[in-house]
């Protein structure tokens, strides 16, 4: 139960750390779009902006999922539902996370081999497997919570 609780902890720090990242990428945006000596047009394209916002959103979505899975292991022991339906949400988020980085690195990058795509995505790819292991605990869970319910059923 010790690791549960480091991995809660270690949740807690990256959701901190990302939120506060979101939010001086913001400031750096507006401060740099109404400074008068930068052509903020060509510093960053418009697309650009709001993609790097969104993904941030949605690993941010993810881990908040994920830390109240964990919360709920800790709570009320490993097998039950609501960490499934959290486990769900996060796997799902991440999985989207991942997927629009792929897109957004593959569309940024006009002509580029197989190789260098793989290689300039190998961190969402990484993602999408984490995402895809999500689900499968989430699966291992709920087949969990099943067995333990039949098994208070059972006299």
């Amino acid at each position: 139960m010790s690791k549960i609780k480091i991995l809660n902890w270690i949740l807690k720090g990256v959701i901190f750390l990302t939120a506060l990242g979101i939010a001086f990428t913001l400031y750096l945006y507006f401060a740099i779009q109404n400074s008068q000596f930068v052509d903020y047009s060509k510093l960053i394209p418009v697309y650009s902006r709001y993609m790097v916002v969104v993904k941030g959103i949605l690993f941010l979505s993810s881990m908040i999922c994920l830390q109240a899975s964990v919360n709920y292991f800790i709570k009320y022991n490993f097998f039950n539902s609501k960490s499934v339906k959290h486990l769900k949400y996060s796997g799902i988020l991440l999985l989207i996370y991942s997927l629009t980085g792929i897109v957004f690195i593959i569309i940024k990058s006009e002509r580029s081999t197989i190789l260098e795509h793989l290689n300039n995505n190998i961190d969402y790819i990484t993602t999408l497997i984490i995402a895809i292991g999500i689900f499968v605990v989430g699966d291992i869970i709920k087949s969990g919570v099943t067995i333990k319910q039949e098994n208070e059923l059972t006299i």
